[in-house]
């Protein structure tokens, strides 16, 4: 039987990373954050291939979705770049996967971190039925509405600290915001796919899954309260009103099929260019 894996990365969590001009598309140590960023993706990748598994979806997830080398990918993954609104906001159509393991994370606004925040720094802090979280958790449970298990994390240590602390199940991999050798590199990424083979191998997770909940979000000038029926529906509430709150709802697909269809440009002019100018 063939088994599947979804692969869900950051940038912030990344080994290596450490500066926030690694995360700043367009900016110089940006591009050179790129192949850190597939560097750890692989890793984890060899880690689920070791463990059996026969197929790898990737979801490139910071900003606009346009940050992993797909070039540089191994064989047996597949990257899904740029975000979708429907069916599940930013993912699109939901990949089939038997197990996620989520790479590269960061903390909430409401923690001392490298570069905290959800979606974006209007958001100051988010609570699930009182518990604060974080991105991972948020993803987790709309993954677990499509019975997919969250079952690894990478991210800097006080992040995986709130994770656990949600998701008790959760094997985590912390990652230091620091300046690091490449020989410390090396020996991380190394552990990485290790340690995503032993939990790939003997992972039973259940899925997250909320059900009904009540969201409380704070922003700067106010705390709304609400139901909401679903992870889903939260989701997409919280995005259009923060990273996308500049835009009508009815306008937010084709925002996002705007902007695809720019990075998508970009990308075709970086693979154009002689490899010494890509970065």
């Amino acid at each position: 039987m063939t088994r599947h894996a979804l692969i869900l990365a950051d940038i912030e969590g990344i080994i290596g990373v450490y500066d926030k001009a690694q995360c700043t598309p367009g900016a110089d140590a940006w591009r050179q954050a790129r192949h850190l960023l597939t560097d750890d993706v692989n890793a984890a990748a060899r880690g689920l291939l070791d463990a059996g598994y026969h197929a790898i979806t990737v979801g490139d997830m910071h900003g606009t979705g346009f940050n992993i080398l797909p070039e540089k990918l191994m064989a047996e993954v597949r990257c899904v770049q740029g975000h979708r609104w429907h069916p599940v906001p930013l993912i699109g159509t939901m990949p089939e996967a038997d197990c996620a393991v989520m790479v590269g994370w960061h903390a909430a606004p409401d923690q001392e971190g490298f570069s905290p925040h959800i979606f974006q720094k209007t958001l100051r802090k988010l609570c699930i039925n009182g518990s604060p979280v974080t991105e991972v958790e948020l993803f987790s449970a709309v993954l677990g509405e499509h019975g997919i298990p969250v079952s690894f994390v990478s991210a800097e240590a006080v992040a995986c600290d709130r994770i656990q602390g949600n998701m008790p199940w959760i094997h985590r991999f912390d990652v230091p915001k620091r300046p690091i050798s490449q020989t410390e590199i090396n020996t991380l990424r190394a552990r990485l796919t290790d340690e995503v083979r032993q939990v790939a191998s003997g992972s039973n997770t259940t899925p997250l899954v909320w059900g009904p909940h009540e969201v409380t979000a704070t922003f700067p000038d106010e705390t709304r309260t609400w139901t909401s029926p679903s992870a889903t529906t939260t989701f997409r509430r919280l995005l259009a009103d923060t990273a996308l709150g500049f835009a009508p709802d009815a306008g937010i697909p084709l925002l996002l099929f705007i902007l695809r269809t720019r990075c998508r440009m970009e990308e075709w002019t970086r693979k154009r260019q002689p490899p010494a100018a890509r970065g």
